[in-house]
């Protein structure tokens, strides 16, 4: 079982006015290495990278080392969603089927697979969408595979300068050594 625990930070700080704001979001994944790693991460986004610490770095702000010249982050009393932020792959292992599990400690943060196969922890339901994404999803990798993950966040009821401390933590099982508590397309029995 390989645990990555991860600190969430969003900074959010805008103007009064639509048109002119400022904005400034980040995201730390801290990459836990173990000898029984069961998953590789991948960064697919210009505002997702790994740093020299071995951080998955998410941030919306111009001080991105890989910032592309445009935005400078969300804005309160919005949601946003993005389809494909890092990618999550079962490359390391022979043989092996894992059963991945991603949860957020905060409700603002939300997770789903666009391309299918990530389900809701709570009820079992796709989380394929915005709409249908979850702050608790798992999916399940065979060898080879890889998942690309999208992050709905909400900052609905959200003022500038609210910040966001939150920790994502992403688990992997050897199928057969998940939780029993995951919905059936989580055991290898679903689809």
């Amino acid at each position: 079982m390989l645990g990555l625990l991860v600190a969430f930070a969003a900074a959010l700080a805008t103007s009064a006015t639509f048109r002119d704001y400022n904005a400034s979001r980040s995201v730390h994944w801290t990459i836990v290495t173990d000898d029984t790693e069961l998953i590789d991460l991948n960064p697919l986004q210009p505002y997702a990278y790994i740093n020299n610490g071995g951080v998955l770095v998410i941030d919306f702000s111009a001080n991105n080392p890989k910032y592309p010249g445009y935005g400078d982050g969300i804005s309160p009393s919005s949601e946003y969603n993005f389809d494909e932020v890092f990618e999550v792959s079962n490359d390391l292992w022979e043989d092996t089927t894992i059963v991945v599990r991603i949860t957020s400690n905060l409700s603002n943060i939300e997770f789903y697979g666009h391309e299918g196969g990530v389900y809701a922890v709570d009820g079992g339901a796709l989380a394929t969408a915005s709409d249908s994404a979850r702050d608790d999803v798992c999916f399940i990798l065979n060898r080879g595979e890889a998942k690309k993950i999208g992050i709905d966040l909400s900052a609905d009821g959200d003022s500038p300068n609210d910040v966001w401390n939150a920790k994502m933590t992403i688990k992997a099982y050897r199928l057969g050594t998940e939780p029993q508590e995951l919905p059936s397309g989580c055991h290898g029995g679903g689809s």
